[in-house]
């Protein structure tokens, strides 16, 4: 193995432990503490790898197209804001305390970063492994960005609830990966100033605006997962040609697969917020054993006033819980339809009874043992 390639490997390993650690070790300075340790790595790469230029034509034009796309970003997240959300004032506002905690991190964290990543992605990380040549390069410069971005975001969530928890690793992890993987593909062939502007824009416009729309975590999460893919067909229909042009029958494969995917994203993504007409719910009981089973996953369409009949599963709210039983009998006492319930499996009725304002749903379909692994990490974390 070359000399170079043993420093390659050596800083990508040494900077994967350090912002592993810095992960798990989070406080309310992280962002500070993040933009100093990248400071650091970017100074360090000046003297361990040499500098490769991009000298194109078109590196004024791909600056443009890069604000400018940052810019209809924020605006379609705004659009939906109007179309289908409310607003709500930024809980943090622009001012100095922001500019020094926030702004200022952030803009080094981000310039450090793509700086890092032009640089890892510039070498010839290749090495021999039982005949068979990888860059592992690629893969490990992909995680580390990923884990940059983790813990930017690892103090907005409280990791210690399960809910937050999975927002952080799945959601905001899945969009990282995205984000990034579209950034290695740019950061590779037009460099890193466009990266630089548009994730500038993108980032820091919340410490600007003072009102956001109050969308839900799971929609802006879908939203940064299929930008870059979408970025990724303009930049490469635009400018595709300069450098290769895959068959067209490949091409149309990988946008079919790629749409597919975007689909049942969205669909999954309509049900778990339950913020449209179906949503999805986890069984965590046996009550209903036999009918629906403990780890099974039920979609429901939302209760809207419409007809339940004795004999339909609802979901219902319950305390500070949610149930889904069996409807066995309907009264109507002085004008209050009562709905009484009971588990399947259990001996008794429930106690009391249900009026229209504690039904959440009325089951549609079952779907048997998908959400056992949520329960898994539920108990885990109970």
């Amino acid at each position: 193995m070359r000399k170079d390639k043993i420093k390659l490997y050596f800083f990508e390993i040494i900077l994967f432990v350090v912002l592993f650690v810095a992960l798990f070790v989070s406080s309310k300075n992280t962002r500070i503490v993040l933009s100093i340790i990248l400071l650091l790595f970017t100074l360090l790469i000046k003297f361990l790898f040499k500098k490769k230029r991009i000298i194109q034509h078109i590196s004024k034009e791909v600056v443009l197209l890069m604000t400018g796309l940052a810019l209809l970003y924020i605006g379609l997240f705004y659009a939906f804001g109007f179309i289908f959300y409310s607003f709500t004032r930024q809980a943090i506002r622009f001012g100095f305390i922001t500019l020094i905690r926030y702004i200022i991190p952030l803009t080094i964290i981000i310039v450090s970063s793509e700086i890092i990543r032009f640089a890892l992605l510039s070498q010839d990380g290749k090495i021999r492994i039982r005949n068979s040549n990888r860059d592992y390069s690629k893969s490990l410069t992909l995680v580390n960005m990923v884990l940059t971005d983790l813990i930017v975001y690892v103090n907005v969530y409280d990791i210690s609830r399960l809910s937050d928890f999975l927002a952080l690793v799945g959601f905001v992890a899945f969009a990282s990966i995205s984000s990034n993987l579209f950034y290695n593909y740019y950061s590779k062939r037009f460099g890193i100033k466009g990266i630089i502007i548009y994730r500038l824009i993108t980032v820091l416009y919340v410490y600007i605006i003072p009102i956001v729309p109050n969308m839900y975590i799971y929609f802006r999460s879908f939203l940064r997962m299929i930008w870059p893919y979408i970025m990724f067909i303009i930049m490469e229909n635009t400018y595709g040609k300069i450098s290769f042009v895959e068959p067209y029958n490949a091409r149309r494969k990988n946008i079919v697969v790629v749409t597919i995917m975007i689909i049942f994203m969205m669909l999954f993504t309509m049900l778990i917020s339950c913020q449209f007409r179906y949503g999805v719910i986890v069984v965590g009981s046996s009550s209903m054993k036999g009918t629906v089973d403990k780890g099974d996953a039920t979609i429901f369409r939302k209760y809207e006033n419409q007809p339940v009949h004795e004999g339909d599963i609802i979901i219902f709210k319950y305390e500070n819980a949610k149930l889904i039983h069996r409807v066995i009998e309907i009264k109507n006492v002085n004008g209050e339809t009562r709905y009484y319930t009971q588990g399947d499996d259990n001996p008794t009725p429930d106690p009391n009874y249900r009026v229209k304002s504690d039904i959440i749903g009325i089951s549609k379909l079952n779907i048997k043992y998908i959400g056992i692994p949520t329960l898994w990490l539920n108990d885990l974390f109970s």
